[in-house]
């Protein structure tokens, strides 16, 4: 009999948490298990696979690549059967379906909420699930399942072939100030003007921060100097009120900030034009609901 068939649910968590921890007593304790049982199936296992799935080591164990890659199924198996949980008790409760979103705050405005509207009108009674981040903080969910689309700014370069990548429309980066900011007052502002002052900036990882990077690179500039790394919009808005402080957003989202009177955009010569996409895995079903926010977030880009 072919191993998959005599694997269990609960033997899935056992190995993520193998995984995890590199060590067969925490392991054991953590699942109320004994470690004898705990040894014994491990070695059971990897004798079905016929490979090691760890090193051991007197300070525990260090998994193999085959390991790391049976464990990538795992958590993605375990994603799915949490997400069909979900789905059966959002449907319980009325609803038609689920869909689980990530976003970064470039779409929170105005491309998300005008997708919702218009999935909403197909399907009222689907259950949402929004999540905020970073792209690339929620790659990994989206590769295990747990999400079903990432939206934001992108590019197709570096996407891995496990997920399928489709850009929407192009957009901008804008720095910004509060209005009592030294720079805000200017006509006309120079990328050297900025280098006398600190920083709110995206984690190193985003794609918009690297954008600035570009930008500052273009104008033969130094990178920023980021004192405060956030990626929260809100928190990064209230605190450009101090008045010395700059940050970097996206043009749309700028525009937004601007009618409310909370951030002025300098007008610097900008040189680069960025991305906003929507990544989704290349294996995931085509369903309904899946294909309706597709087609909503086609619609709202144009």
């Amino acid at each position: 009999m072919d191993w998959t068939q005599r694997l269990r649910i609960r033997q899935l968590h056992v190995l993520v948490a193998l995984h995890e921890t590199r060590n067969v007593s925490r392991t054991a304790a953590r699942l109320n298990m004994t470690q004898p049982a705990l040894s014994r199936w491990l070695v059971e296992l990897e004798g079905e696979l016929g490979v090691a799935l760890f090193e051991r080591h007197s300070r525990g164990l260090v998994p193999t690549p085959f390991c790391d890659a049976l464990v990538v199924h795992a958590r993605a198996v375990l994603s799915e059967i949490e997400r069909a949980q979900a789905t059966i008790r959002v449907m319980a409760d009325g609803a038609s379906g689920q869909l689980a979103i990530g976003a970064t705050p470039t779409v929170a405005v105005d491309l998300l909420p005008s997708a919702i509207r218009l999935f909403r009108e197909h399907f009222p009674d689907a259950h949402l699930t929004l999540a905020e981040g970073t792209v690339e903080d929620m790659l990994s969910a989206l590769r295990e399942g747990r999400l079903d689309f990432v939206v934001g700014r992108t590019e197709v370069q570096g996407v891995d072939g496990a997920l399928r990548c489709e850009l929407l429309y192009p957009e901008t980066i804008r720095v910004i100030a509060g209005p009592r900011h030294p720079l805000a007052r200017k006509r006309k502002v120079s990328w050297a003007d900025t280098r006398a002052y600190t920083w709110v900036g995206p984690p190193v990882t985003s794609q918009i921060r690297r954008e600035l990077d570009y930008e500052l690179a273009l104008a033969g500039e130094p990178a920023p100097r980021v004192r405060i790394e956030s990626a929260m919009v809100l928190a990064n808005v209230s605190l450009l009120q101090q008045g010395q402080l700059l940050a970097v957003m996206s043009g749309r989202m700028t525009e937004f900030f601007s009618q409310l009177g909370q951030v002025v955009a300098l007008k610097l010569p900008y040189r680069r034009e960025g991305m906003v996409g929507v990544l989704r895995r290349r294996d995931a079903e085509q369903t309904a609901l899946r294909h309706a926010f597709m087609e909503a977030l086609r619609a709202s880009s144009r």
